[in-house]
């Protein structure tokens, strides 16, 4: 025998999940960018200059907001007019805000946190290459050699963590095996995420990223 909807257990179960997805949501007010907000807090992605928020690829639920970035181009935005971006670059925008201070992060990723950096699952697999940190933003270069969940993608990447308000938001910009990605150029990309980001949603927005100079962890 069916339970009736209007039970009180079900309708309190539909009203929950009405409200998780009240806050949970996403609008697209420019191709550039995406409002997502995740637990009753906005935050405003703005994609590097010449980039746009693919709406298909957005997604949000319990665990926070993630989307793809690419070349407008490739959403059908403008027509090619250059060689696009030579790789992946996705943001997640987590539940939470920053835990301490860009050090407590920047010593969690390099030591029992290595595992979440890499791709593959494998932590053995996983090294960090370089690192860079800013007043408002960590850099990490990362190598993953185990199996990679993007074909072709190449086993080193970079990414970025950042505050945007309420909420720590994370970028990966991953190049292919095929196509050469600098690491001038990932970081030049994801500074660009950082600053239009924090402009977009008042914070101060933060210089570029100071040259690597090394700081690889043990790999």
């Amino acid at each position: 025998m069916s339970t009736p909807i209007c039970d009180p257990l079900r309708r309190g179960a539909l009203a929950g999940l009405v409200a998780l997805l009240a806050a949970c949501a996403t609008s697209l007010p420019a191709p550039d960018r995406a409002d997502v907000r995740v637990l009753g807090e906005t935050v405003t992605i703005v994609a590097p200059q010449g980039l746009c928020v693919d709406p298909a690829s957005l997604d949000v639920g319990r665990a926070g907001g993630f989307m793809l970035i690419t070349d407008c181009a490739v959403i059908g935005e403008v027509a090619a007019t250059g060689p696009g971006l030579p790789g992946v670059l996705t943001v997640s925008v987590t539940t939470g805000d920053l835990p301490g201070t860009l050090a407590d992060l920047e010593a969690f990723v390099t030591g029992p946190g290595l595992l979440t950096l890499g791709k593959s699952g494998r932590p053995e697999a996983v090294s960090i290459r370089a690192r860079s940190r800013t007043p408002e933003a960590l850099f990490v270069k990362i190598r993953d050699t185990g199996p990679q969940p993007v074909p072709g993608a190449a086993p080193e990447f970079w990414r970025v963590f950042f505050d945007a308000g309420p909420r720590l938001v994370s970028a990966s910009l991953t190049g292919f095996s095929d196509a050469a990605l600098s690491d001038a150029q990932a970081q030049r990309v994801l500074s660009e995420l950082v600053v239009r980001t924090l402009g977009a949603n008042a914070v101060a927005a933060p210089a570029a990223a100071s040259p690597v100079t090394g700081g690889a962890a043990p790999g």
